[in-house]
């Protein structure tokens, strides 16, 4: 226990502590207040807000930088769509539109007319873990606002690099700024998961993105032609999770009576449920498997998303095969794509199904029965004749894709097989690849059909 002197002078080192922080982050509010930035996409025909974020100046020629999901929609309708800043001291203008990187979801924007005297300098070094660090916004357009929170590395379970900030950020903070105790950015703001659990894009992404656009810019205006660029970003993003989950080891779960995929990469996460109910003569256990970020393209596109799941299902020995191969031949029509798209983004679905020999021990490719194909549309099915001991198993696969509109050689690719070689007893295997290229997909369905095996 303190001795009340002790006591006495313990508080009064906590309260000198507390009033020197606040006056500390007043300070770095008060000294890079003026490189700070709200960035405005206005609707034209109206001349409104259409939506806000944050953005800050990065060189003294009046470049700053946002999150690519704040302009996103100036790059895909610039005929509808333009951008604005307005600074903390109620200064405005028009921004236009340099570079982006959408993975990363980072853009460059230049400043028309006069450029701000003041910018941020970027860090060469990561904070510490657990050391202080400042977000900067404009959250709910309520004005320029400061979050201290700690640094905590960058997080696991994701394809993309992000750091975990111990801080709330809220809407319209999005592309602020996250400084050190120098002034430096160390990060940017881009999502938060809610109870002081916040994520920001490393610094060295923005880094990577400048320097990329003082190489490739002209020497006229400097803007590039973002669709070429976005297009480009995509495919070196898809083949980069294509070969790490390709590499990776694959373990096997026990599922039913096979053997199933579980969590290739840390990236991907993976669940389980199952229902047991008395009155369903049909019981069901499920294992689905996720990617846990998206890339973002627009409010209603977004891609590099992989996701798988199996579904064990089985029956009472007394119920009729007819039946049962009915009520799960049902789930054919109760998959959908992972991903948000539009007719503008992307075409439909075209689709091959067919009954495929899958070999039990899971060596080998899968192999279409012949000219043996399964019903298209909801034309009533009439699977191979079970057997429940047949080798190799018998399924109806269904294999579909749509290409993307505006971004060439890239699709969506949805999978589903039920295995019909059993009386009562059968396994629904699933997965959607979303921004992905033919060879791509190819590469992953075999391995992914391969991989199953049979007790």
């Amino acid at each position: 226990m303190l001795k009340p002197l002790t006591g006495l002078i313990a508080l009064l080192l906590l309260t000198f502590a507390s009033v020197s922080q606040s006056q500390s982050y007043e300070q770095l509010y008060s000294d890079y207040r003026g490189s700070l930035y709200q960035i405005r996409l206005i609707e034209l025909s109206s001349n409104s807000k259409a939506g806000l974020g944050s953005g800050f100046q990065i060189s003294t020629d009046g470049l700053i930088a946002t999150n690519y999901h704040v302009v996103s929609e100036a790059v895909h309708d610039p005929d509808k769509y333009t951008l604005k800043y307005l600074s903390v001291d109620g200064k405005e203008g028009e921004l236009e539109l340099l570079d982006v990187d959408v993975v990363n979801d980072l853009a460059i924007l230049r400043q028309k007319g006069a450029s701000g005297s003041d910018f941020l300098r970027l860090a060469s070094q990561s904070p510490s873990k657990g050391e202080t660090i400042v977000s900067m916004g404009n959250p709910l357009d309520l004005g320029m606002t400061i979050v201290p929170g700690t640094y905590n590395g960058i997080a696991g379970g994701s394809f993309y690099d992000r750091i975990h900030f111990s801080g709330s950020i809220n809407p319209g903070m999005s592309g602020g700024p996250v400084i050190n105790r120098k002034g430096e950015v160390v990060g940017i703001n881009v999502a938060t998961a809610g109870n002081q659990i916040s994520f920001l894009v490393p610094v060295d992404k923005l880094v990577a993105l400048l320097l990329d656009y003082k190489k490739e810019a002209s020497d006229d205006n400097g803007a590039l032609e973002l669709q070429p660029v976005i297009t480009r970003q995509l495919h070196k993003n898809q083949q980069r999770i294509i070969d790490q989950i390709l590499e990776a080891d694959w373990q096997l779960r026990p599922l039913g009576d096979a053997l199933v995929v579980g969590e290739i990469v840390p990236s991907i996460q993976c669940w389980g449920n199952s229902t047991d109910d008395e009155d369903d003569p049909i019981k069901q256990v499920a294992k689905g498997c996720t990617g846990q970020d998206v890339v973002y393209l627009s409010e209603d596109f977004d891609t590099g998303r992989v996701e798988y799941e199996f579904f064990w299902l089985e029956a009472d020995d007394d119920l009729r095969s007819s039946r049962f191969y009915s009520a799960y031949e049902e789930n054919m029509g109760g998959f959908f794509p992972g991903n948000s798209a539009g007719e503008d983004d992307v075409t439909n679905f075209n689709c091959k199904q067919q009954f495929t020999q899958h070999p039990r021990n899971g060596h080998g490719a899968a192999k279409p029965m012949g000219d043996q194909q399964a019903p298209q549309n909801n034309e009533p099915a009439t699977p191979p004749k079970a057997t429940g001991k047949r080798d190799p198993v018998i399924a109806r696969t269904s294999y579909c894709v749509r290409r993307y509109k505006d971004y060439p050689d890239l699709y969506d690719v949805f999978y589903v097989s039920l295995t019909v070689d059993q009386d009562n007893r059968a396994l629904v295997s699933h997965f959607t690849l979303s921004g992905f290229t033919q060879e791509s997909a190819t590469a992953f369905t075999q391995k992914f059909a391969s991989e199953i095996q049979w007790h």
